[in-house]
């Protein structure tokens, strides 16, 4: 058994390291070094935004283990072939995006952009707040990312309010679903949706324009969930006063981009939720050992062709 592993320029060297630890007697090609005869070996394919239709060119492949949370990639190809796919969900990731969600909810409820430009203008003013109880936060999508971030706030004493497509029912959340979004009664929205094409520029100027003046938008989903000018225009026109965007449409976010120059953007380059490579490799491993031993492994986005004649 060989793996290919191709984690689009976001440190191999980890990854190496973490598989050599626990398959040491596994070859790891990277994606850079492959050759046709090495294509034959390879069993499993640990990718991120991997090349369109290069995997098919793998007769043996057993399974995918997507490097990350997003689909998309893997979604959008064709040539996809018919293995099991499976996403990267780490808890390590899922705190880490928690713990982001919860800094951008405290740095606006606690107005620290304003207290740190008074700073540099040696001003001296308090001002008053609402308490955290009445700061209004609406999750968007309550998959494990978005229930992840929801039970974080609200454990912080901020009152919560989850939207999915489906009914989600979590502790200490309100929930909504389907056509019922609570839009009006936000403080902050938090976008945690999975791009599909049902949600892709999905937070528009129509959504936009049912927030009430002030609200802040925080994207740490994909990039495609935003139409990119209707935040512009909602920032410079209201009802937005803030936006923190962590994911792009293009990324990195070329240079020339007016979300770079925008006073009332904050960009962060896609670090919401970092992944680490010695705590994830475990969980590729164990899928590797459970698709070997004949078991369903986890979490399954896309079934594909399974069999149980492989033990290790």
């Amino acid at each position: 058994m060989a793996i290919l592993l191709n984690n689009h320029g976001y440190d191999n060297a980890s990854w190496q390291a973490a598989l050599a630890e626990l398959l040491p007697e596994q070859d790891v090609f990277l994606f850079a070094d492959m050759t046709p005869a090495r294509r034959q070996q390879v069993e499993y394919a640990l990718v991120w935004n991997h090349p369109p239709g290069d995997l098919a060119e793998y007769p043996n492949l057993k399974a995918i283990h997507l490097l990350g949370a997003g689909t998309e990639a893997v979604d959008a190809d064709p040539a996809t072939p018919d293995v099991p796919v499976l996403r990267l969900v780490d808890p390590q990731v899922l705190e880490d995006m928690a713990r982001y969600a919860l800094y951008w909810v405290l740095h606006f409820h606690r107005r620290f952009g304003v207290y740190a430009q008074q700073q540099s203008q040696a001003h001296w003013e308090r001002h008053n707040l609402c308490a955290s109880e009445e700061f209004k936060v609406l999750v968007l999508g309550l998959g494990m990312v978005g229930k992840t971030v929801a039970r974080r706030l609200a454990a912080n004493g901020y009152k919560v309010l989850g939207w999915d497509r489906h009914q989600a029912e979590l502790a200490g959340v309100e929930s909504y679903c389907g056509d019922d979004m609570p839009l009006a009664q936000a403080d902050m929205v938090i976008n945690c949706l999975p791009l599909t094409p049902e949600t892709r520029h999905m937070i528009d100027a129509e959504l936009l324009g049912q927030l009430p003046e002030g609200a802040v938008l925080v994207n740490i989903s994909r990039g495609e969930v935003l139409v990119d000018s209707d935040v512009i225009d909602a920032l410079s026109h209201g009802p937005l006063s803030r936006a923190v965007l962590d994911a792009f449409s293009t990324e990195p976010l070329p240079a020339d981009s007016p979300l770079w120059r925008h006073p009332d953007i904050h960009i962060t380059p896609h670090m919401s939720g970092a992944t680490y490579a010695r705590s994830a490799a475990k969980l590729v491993v164990d899928n590797i050992h459970r698709i070997e031993q004949g078991e369903q492994p986890f979490p399954l986005h896309k079934p594909g062709r399974f069999t149980n004649n492989n033990k290790v």
